[in-house]
């Protein structure tokens, strides 16, 4: 499998490698995307976010990741009647 990698927008000049497996993560450093090679007629295998079997993927292709970092949660809102014993710190 070839892989381009392109640091920058238009024009760049890209920095071409020869890979088996890539893993792709963002900013904070959780995986994204992963494509990779197996078997041994080279059969290929992308899965992203959002799909179903994206976890099973990653771990098959031994990328192992136990937690998951994310910007903001949303909270369900507190029923009426229902007292809130503790709230969200200033660090969360």
């Amino acid at each position: 499998m070839i892989i381009d990698v392109i640091n920058g927008i238009g024009g760049a000049e890209p920095i071409r490698l020869d890979a088996s497996q890539v893993v792709v993560y963002n900013d904070q450093g959780t995986p994204i995307m992963v494509a990779g090679e197996y078997g041994p007629k080279g059969a290929h295998c992308v899965a992203h976010v959002g799909d179903a079997n994206f976890n099973q993927i990653l771990q098959a292709f031994g990328v192992q990741r136990h937690e998951v970092i994310v910007d903001h949660i949303d909270r369900a809102p507190v029923p009426g009647g229902a007292r809130l014993l503790a709230g969200p710190t200033k660090d969360t």
